[in-house]
């Protein structure tokens, strides 16, 4: 069986995931060093090291951020010091760094490619990957392969431009994009907004000045809170009409539907979803909305698979 190595750099945690074949055989784990590069490319080959000591198996990283998978670069990766807006050579300082072969990608990307070789898209020939987090990220699959694009946009359904010109302002700066509508951030924001103009919500009063986790959101909704019901279900319409529209440009016929926002919402989330995509489709089409099923593994898995 072949083996690998998948790195899933976060911006608290770095896993290195070691496979042989389709199995997980080790990991290893580690705070991500919030010092620059140069540090967190050190802890990155410790980590290699620790879970390889014996081979030269190749590595694949994924990461947040701008990647270019061919020049092997990463920039404007806000969680990660020292990645800002010039392109930084992730995948030669790595290969340096181990004296392996190295391809890397985005964080989003890879999650969507483990999905599709090991979890919920498993034998499908096409699907996209819609990760519901602090933003919204997407990772799409044809004909049984990862699709980058000309410039790595393939997927990235959380800048699709869901509203008018003059919609919700996205955390890239631009209007109308479906991440300003369904991202936590953006959410969060929508809701302070709302506080201060003099709207009551528990949203506020269980976060206090305390990052509304998804966890809050979850709790604000079981108490009926208006607030926070009509901001999910903006969420909600701005997915569908997402997703919709890149179902049909493409036709597909399966969404891996994951990140810890939607997690947190649960099961009548995905519910909601498919059922609302399903009444939006054109031509009677059918989609199944499938939860990933990797969970917090599914970087460092979908990481190794970009080896292959």
């Amino acid at each position: 069986m072949s083996s690998r190595v998948g790195v899933d750099i976060g911006g608290t945690k770095i896993l290195v995931a070691r496979l042989e074949g389709d199995e997980v055989v080790g990991t290893k784990k580690r705070s991500t060093p919030q010092s620059g590069v140069p540090k967190l490319i050190e802890s990155v080959a410790k980590l290699v090291e620790r879970v390889d000591p014996e081979g030269h198996a190749p590595v694949g990283v994924g990461l947040p951020g701008q990647i270019d998978a061919v020049a092997g670069t990463a920039r404007s990766s806000p969680n990660l010091k020292g990645i800002d807006d010039e392109p930084v050579a992730i995948r030669d300082l790595v290969a340096e760094a181990t004296g392996r072969e190295v391809a890397i990608d985005n964080d989003v990307n890879v999650a969507t490619l483990a999905e599709h070789r090991l979890g919920a898209g498993r034998g499908a020939r096409d699907l996209l990957g819609v990760f519901v987090g602090t933003g919204v990220g997407g990772g799409l699959i044809l004909d049984g392969r990862l699709r980058r694009g000309s410039r790595g946009l393939a997927g990235e359904i959380g800048h699709m431009v869901v509203a008018h010109r003059d919609g919700a302002i996205c955390a890239c700066g631009l209007p109308g994009h479906l991440e300003a509508y369904a991202g936590r951030a953006s959410l969060e924001r929508r809701a302070r907004e709302a506080h201060a103009e003099g709207r009551e919500t528990e949203l506020v009063v269980i976060a206090g000045d305390e990052r509304m986790k998804s966890s809050v959101w979850a709790k604000a909704l079981e108490a009926g809170d208006p607030v926070a019901r009509s901001l999910i279900d903006e969420a909600l319409e701005a997915l569908v009409a997402g997703i919709t529209s890149v179902v049909v440009t493409v036709d597909l016929d399966l969404v891996v539907l994951g990140g810890g926002l939607a997690h947190r919402l649960g099961e009548p989330f995905r519910e909601d979803l498919e059922s609302s995509v399903n009444q939006a489709m054109f031509a009677s089409a059918q989609v199944r909305v499938r939860w990933a099923e990797l969970g917090d593994d599914s970087g460092a898995i979908g990481a190794a698979c970009l080896t292959d």
